[in-house]
């Protein structure tokens, strides 16, 4: 079995054929992450609707905490904080330095990201991390996290930095491989040192890559390539990924 572990599933407009398309190509288990309060209650809706296909993670978005008023944002966490117990994972969450232009704004990610963690740990849930041109930052707070609470933390899309991965490797940080992995030597590259115990597929759809529409089927092109460079098969980075989820989440493998 194969797992997307990060997809916005309440983008498309079809969710279920989306999960029927997946499931063809061998992805029977999809983590639809939330963005925003409205992405978030979907995401528990999509969980409640199609139990055992989809997991969920509720979050603010460092993009939307900038480009919203503190009282919406207040609001916001009030949100997660009430469903966090019905979810899987916070996330998606993060911070984004392309979008946080002043230092208030990169002020404001900050203390709206601890302040999740803070639910994230009362809760026992694990985290996914969005990282857009603050790869270090948000590194040292998921070790951070990590060293603090015992919980799991997950860097989405963090496939640049072969150092950055090493210090990952050494922490016991999760990272998730996309669709860049499919024909882009230097995320080849980076992907091949992720710890093989510490390796999760995702697809981050319907974000397109290289032109290419996204879709959580995608990880079955991103598990035949990783397998290909590893030099085992598929099934093996299936099963090897599976369990390496389950631990991410703290639960059986059975159970997925």
């Amino acid at each position: 079995m194969l797992i997307d572990t990060h997809c916005h599933l309440d983008q498309f407009e079809d969710p279920e054929d989306a999960l029927d398309r997946a499931a063809e190509r061998g992805v029977r288990r999809v983590v639809a992450v939330g963005e925003d309060p409205e992405s978030a209650r979907v995401a528990l809706e999509l969980k409640e609707r199609f139990p055992g296909r989809v997991l969920a993670g509720i979050g603010l978005h460092p993009v939307w905490v900038v480009q919203n008023c503190r009282e919406d944002v207040e609001q916001g966490v009030s949100f997660i904080a009430e469903n966090m117990a019905e979810a899987d994972i916070l996330g998606e969450v993060g911070l984004d330095f392309k979008w946080a232009e002043t230092d208030g704004q990169k002020e404001l990610q900050g203390e709206v990201l601890e302040k999740q963690f803070e639910i994230a740990a009362r809760n026992g849930k694990p985290i996914n991390l969005h990282s857009r041109r603050c790869l270090r930052q948000v590194m040292e707070r998921a070790v951070a996290f990590h060293r603090e609470t015992g919980l799991n933390a997950q860097l989405h899309w963090f496939t640049q930095s072969r150092k950055l991965v090493r210090i990952c490797n050494q922490e016991g940080i999760y990272v998730s491989v996309g669709p860049t992995a499919i024909d882009h030597p230097q995320t080849q590259e980076v992907a091949l040192s992720i710890a093989d115990e510490l390796l999760l597929l995702e697809t981050d759809a319907p974000v397109p890559v290289a032109g290419c529409p996204g879709h959580p089927q995608r990880v079955r092109e991103v598990a035949e390539v990783l397998a290909r460079l590893k030099g085992i098969s598929r099934e093996e980075i299936a099963e090897r990924t599976t369990a390496n989820f389950a631990r991410f989440l703290d639960v059986d493998a059975t159970v997925l």
